[in-house]
């Protein structure tokens, strides 16, 4: 039970953020004898709590100071809606009521997938958006990790042989933003599994323009045939079960191109995770959106 929002805090001042600095450098010139490793140890111990205190955790929605480990305040925690089953045993698309096992919703029954199944952590919708934008756009990097955090619950109990691949970027655009968002999460995804990271098997041999506001139509004629696996590793891939990454699923068109691609090359298995799934409000996958490229 919430009985009280976190409340803000008033700035601490200068004079006792410049104590706190001056204290952290008297503990690494101390700690200069000692190995780096355990140097490296010690001082984080004793510095934690000073940047905890002077620089406090705050919701990456809202701005709101956060101390239940939640990363989100209690405000924005409650709006969240959080996908789990019961949902369509094909992809997972949240039914609204307990169905029997291996439902399929009707969209899969119709046209069955290319996919092996989605999950996705939240539905998308104005807050959950935000996290991606400040991700992708923002550089807010830090973001990934928490995006990685949600998404391991839904991680298969049989890990053996799958590998974690990401939904990559043109060189381009990967060199004017300086960094894959989709890598950043399928690299601390695959750490907290214990599963393989392959961040280079796919590649994106063309540019595509901005997939902002285009339909679905628009934007699977956009992502035709701009992916390829990378020579070097396409070996690695016959047989084996791939989990796919990117931060939000909208039509899919560049999600179904990538599974296409790694199927091609011999996989036997490709599930999408992603951090935020579009849904209308009877549950069901809608066709327009306003933010995301996949």
């Amino acid at each position: 039970m919430i009985c009280a929002l976190p409340q803000r805090v008033p700035p601490l001042p200068v004079e006792y953020l410049g104590g706190c600095f001056r204290g952290l450098h008297f503990c690494l010139v101390e700690m200069s004898a000692l190995s780096d490793k355990r140097a490296m140890r010690l001082v984080l111990k004793i510095a934690k709590p000073v940047f905890d205190y002077a620089l406090p955790e705050r919701c990456p929605s809202c701005g709101a100071i956060s101390t239940d480990g939640t990363n989100f305040c209690a405000g924005c925690w409650l709006q969240i809606r959080f996908l789990n089953p019961p949902w369509c045993e094909s992809c997972a698309l949240p039914f609204d009521y307990e169905r029997s096992a291996g439902a399929r919703c009707a969209a899969c029954l119709a046209d069955p997938p290319r996919h092996d199944g989605i999950r996705a952590a939240v539905a998308y919708d104005s807050l959950t958006r935000t996290i991606a934008l400040r991700l992708k756009y923002g550089g807010r990097i830090g973001l990934a990790k928490l995006i990685a955090r949600h998404l391991a619950r839904h991680l298969p109990a049989d890990r053996t042989g799958v590998i974690v691949v990401p939904v990559p970027l043109h060189w381009t655009r990967l060199w004017s933003r300086s960094f894959n968002q989709s890598a950043l999460i399928a690299q601390e995804l695959a750490r907290l599994g214990g599963l393989g990271y392959a961040p280079d098997m796919l590649l994106r041999t063309k540019r595509t323009p901005s997939l902002r506001r285009l339909s679905a139509k628009e934007r699977r004629k956009a992502v035709a045939k701009v992916f390829r696996t990378n020579p070097a590793k396409a070996h690695l891939l016959s047989g084996k079960r791939i989990i796919l990454v990117d931060d939000v699923l909208t039509t899919g068109a560049t999600s179904d191109g990538c599974i296409k691609t790694l199927k091609k090359a011999g996989a036997s298995w490709v599930q999408l995770f992603c951090w935020a799934r579009a849904l209308r409000d009877d549950g069901h996958a809608t066709p327009i959106f306003d933010a995301g490229d996949a």
